[in-house]
């Protein structure tokens, strides 16, 4: 008998998860790819699943020669091709001998995947049909052959579309429960209209928060600890302890949320989706009020959370770089992650070794347009575009931010700070003394505030330019908010 390596990737996902605004249609995509593993995993329960992330699985085998191992690779690939739901996904799947060094396998597995990638198409084809009653009300690609109520009316859907977003809808709950084994969960909303609903946040309602997180370096950190053929193993560990950490999160979270009123809507259902989940990447929505609060949270949560590394007694810190994005319930959710993503990598670009956050605020329908440093240099204007980084704000300090902005907001007006900011651009030179009369209306409690505010927002403008643009996102926190604090 010999050992081999298999690796299963879901690929070009633009025309599996992103291909429609249909949240239940991306939900359900996203979920099919993550339970694609699962199902993997039962179909073949002798395999040894070394790593498993939100749409890839590497696995080891043994088989009694090369052909044999081939006729199981054609048997997952026949599997995945089979299943009414998975085989509207393209998958790649590639087998390779147990070497001696546990990391060039790994990469030659990859670069193999993405080969095949490259050669084959980038979507699948859909059956044709006789019955089909012209294009997909949702993906206006595929031959429609099902109907649905989409917003209590009947439109036609691709059989595509209507699996994936079948999927999306039964499983939203189950995907919580399997997850953490929590029981006494509310109903989570099926739109981002009834996520972002509440008349009573003023102009915050109807807008939601886009929270997108990656590891800092986690590839490096497995190079590391993958040496020689112990690399296996090592894996095997670092793949565990990532979904314990994650699925504790996820646990605190709701712990924490689930039946309070402001995570609530009139109906009962808890406001929160989560758009990706698995690998070293989150990304999930939740209303527009709770957004600060709730990748606080995560920090606040994660900022223990290292890797310790048993062969060489190595501690591997485990940081993360987040995007935050507060825009409209109708901005069109796939170009909104998209700049999620930007924003975590110029989090990164400020620094790998510790958690940074990077948001973004788009009033009504706006779009980037430019590319994203550009854009955000622009708004700072000629005089204070060098300062671009400083819009970047250490993801450890956020909850400075929650417990001290209430103050300063009670004692300045948002009138006031808005006139310090304008004069930034248009009158420099009055500049001082509009902040010196706006620290005149501060007590002495409230500078103190004032002061720790500013290991948040830094100094300067830089101060000034956060404190208007997180006026409306940031309040005083609630008993439920204290929880994170």
């Amino acid at each position: 008998m010999e050992n081999f390596y298999l690796r299963v990737e879901g690929v070009n996902l633009a025309n599996f998860v992103y291909d429609t605004l249909d949240l239940s249609t991306t939900r359900g995509g996203g979920l099919l790819l993550l339970e694609a593993i699962e199902r993997i995993k039962k179909q073949f329960p002798s395999w040894q699943p070394i790593s498993t992330g939100a749409s890839n699985g590497l696995f080891s085998f043994l088989a009694e020669s090369r052909e044999k191992a081939e006729e199981l690779q054609k048997e997952v690939v026949n599997f995945l091709t089979k299943d009414k739901q998975l085989r509207h996904a393209t998958f790649v799947v590639d087998i390779l001998p147990v070497g001696e060094d546990f990391n060039q396998d790994k990469e030659t597995l990859l670069a193999m995947n993405r080969w095949q990638q490259m050669q084959s198409p980038t979507v699948v084809f859909p059956s044709p049909h006789t019955d089909s009653n012209g294009c997909c009300g949702i993906d206006h690609v595929r031959p429609a052959i099902h109907s649905v109520k989409v917003k209590d009316k009947n439109r036609g859907v691709s059989e595509s579309v209507y699996q994936r977003r079948e999927y999306g809808r039964d499983q939203k709950q189950e995907f919580y429960q399997k997850q953490m084994g929590l029981n006494d969960l509310p109903p989570f909303v099926q739109s981002f209209t009834d996520l972002t609903d509440n008349q009573q946040r003023d102009n915050l309602h109807h807008k939601m928060a886009v929270i997108y997180l990656d590891g800092n370096g986690f590839g490096k950190i497995q190079q590391d600890i993958c040496q020689g053929q112990e690399g296996e193993v090592m894996l095997q560990l670092f793949d565990e302890q990532i979904k314990k950490y994650r699925v504790d999160f996820l646990r605190d979270l709701l712990t924490a949320t689930s039946h309070q009123s402001e995570w609530t809507t009139v109906t009962g259902e808890h406001r929160l989706e989560i758009l990706l989940w698995g690998g070293d990447e989150i990304l999930f929505v939740v209303p527009a009020w709770k957004g600060w609060w709730a990748l606080n949270c995560f920090f606040q949560k994660s900022k223990e959370w290292i890797f310790e590394d048993p062969n060489s007694d190595k501690v591997h810190r485990l940081t993360h770089a987040a995007g935050l994005v507060f825009c409209h319930h109708r901005a069109p959710i796939h170009g909104i992650q998209e700049i999620a993503k930007e924003l975590a990598e110029l989090a990164k670009g400020k620094s790998r070794e510790a958690n940074y956050v990077a948001y973004q605020i788009l009033e009504s329908f706006d779009t980037v347009g430019m590319g994203l440093e550009d854009y955000r240099k622009k708004r700072l204007g000629e005089r204070l575009k060098e300062k671009s980084q400083e819009l970047i704000i250490s993801g450890d300090s956020m909850r400075v931010a929650l417990v001290h902005m209430g103050r300063v907001k009670l004692a300045l007006s948002k009138g006031r700070v808005y006139k310090i900011v304008q004069a930034f651009f248009t009158s420099p030179k009055e500049v001082e003394e509009l902040i010196k009369e706006a620290k005149m209306q501060l007590d002495t409690e409230t500078k103190e505030a004032y002061q720790k505010l500013q290991t948040c927002f830094g100094q300067n403008e830089m101060f000034w330019i956060h404190l208007i643009d997180l006026w409306d996102y940031i309040g005083e926190p609630t008993e439920e908010d204290k929880l994170c604090l």
